[in-house]
C-alpha cells in the first residue's frame, strides 16, 4: 500500500507511548485515524494533535480485552468512515517477575491484551478488507517473542503467537489483497513498557544490545506497510544473524542471550519486588 493519504487507520493503544508516536507518524502520512484506548483524557489529546495536521480523527474509548467493546470500536469506525485499510495491533501490556509467583488473573490478562485481542481484532476487521479488496494488519511483537527471557515468560509466550499468527495471517489473506506484517522492537527507551521498568529500577540498559527511541518504531510500521514487509525489527543490534545462530545452535544462543544480559527483566522484577507500584 504505497499511497497511504486519505486511507484509514485504527490504532489501538494510542493515547500514550508508542502508540501515540505511530498515530502522530500516520497522520503526517495523510491517513484518516481511529484511536483506541481505554483512557478517555489521553486519547482526546492525542486525537485533538493530529486532528491540527488536516486528518479526520475519531477517538473510541476501547478496552481490548473485552470482545463487546473490540466490536463496538470496529461498528464506530465502519459507521463514520468508508473504508478501514490499516489496523495497528499496538495495544499490549506486561507482567515482571518471576513466574512461579505471578497471579494467575495477571497471567491471563496478558495473554488477553497481548494476543487475544490482536486475532479478536483481526478476524472483526478481515470481512471489511477482505470485502474492499485491501488491508494491512500491522501487530506489535517484540524480540522477547524470538529469545525467551527470564521475567516476562507470559509476555515472550504473547509475542511469540503475534509474530507466528500474523506470518500466517499473510499467508493466508496476501493473495487476496489484505497483507499482514510484524514489529519486533528490542529494548525502546523514551517512551513504553521498558522505560516504565527501568524508571522504578534504575537499572541500565545492556551496553551490548542498546535501545531504540519509540520513532524508530512508528517509522517501522510506515515500513512495513509501504514495502509488505513480513516483519521489521527495530533495534541498533543487528538481530538476523542472531536468528539464524538460534535455528542451527539453539543452546549456543540461549548462553550468548544470557551473556549479553538476557536477564535484565528477571533482574528487574526482583529489584520491583515489595514495591508498591509495579509495571
Amino acid at each position: 500500500m504505497r499511497d497511504l493519504r486519505g486511507r484509514t487507520a485504527l490504532v489501538t493503544g494510542a493515547s500514550r507511548n508508542i502508540g501515540a508516536f505511530i498515530t502522530r507518524i500516520l497522520a503526517a502520512e495523510g491517513m484518516n485515524l481511529v484511536l483506541a484506548a481505554r483512557s478517555r483524557p489521553e486519547l482526546e489529546a492525542v486525537a485533538a494533535e493530529v486532528a491540527g495536521a488536516g486528518v479526520a480523527v475519531l477517538p473510541v474509548v476501547t478496552d481490548v480485552a473485552d470482545l463487546g467493546s473490540l466490536e463496538a470500536m470496529v461498528q464506530a469506525a465502519r459507521d463514520r468512515f468508508p473504508t478501514l485499510d490499516v489496523l495497528v495491533n499496538n495495544a499490549g501490556t506486561i507482567e515482571v517477575g518471576d513466574f512461579d509467583r505471578l497471579d494467575l488473573a495477571a497471567i491471563e490478562a496478558t495473554m488477553r491484551v497481548d494476543l487475544v485481542a490482536p486475532m479478536l481484532l483481526a478476524r472483526l476487521v478481515l470481512p471489511v478488507m477482505l470485502a474492499q479488496g485491501r488491508g494491512h494488519i500491522v501487530s506489535m511483537s517484540s524480540l522477547a517473542g524470538r529469545f525467551g527471557l527470564p521475567g516476562i515468560e507470559t509476555y515472550c509466550a504473547a509475542k511469540a503467537g503475534v509474530a507466528n499468527f500474523s506470518a500466517a495471517l499473510r499467508a493466508a489473506y496476501r493473495a487476496r489483497g489484505v497483507s499482514a506484517s510484524a514489529i519486533l522492537p528490542g529494548y525502546v527507551h523514551g517512551a513504553g513498557m521498558y522505560q516504565q521498568v527501568q524508571d522504578r529500577t534504575h537499572l541500565p540498559t545492556p551496553r551490548s544490545q542498546g535501545s531504540s527511541a519509540p520513532g524508530e518504531v512508528a517509522r517501522a510500521v510506515v515500513r512495513a506497510i509501504r514495502l509488505d514487509l513480513p516483519e521489521v525489527v527495530v533495534s541498533p543490534r543487528p538481530m538476523r544473524p542472531m536468528f539464524a545462530l538460534q535455528g542451527l545452535f539453539p543452546a549456543m544462543t540461549e548462553r550468548l542471550v544470557a551473556t549479553l544480559g538476557g536477564d535484565w527483566y528477571q533482574r528487574a522484577g526482583r529489584a520491583l519486588e515489595g514495591t508498591a507500584s509495579r509495571p
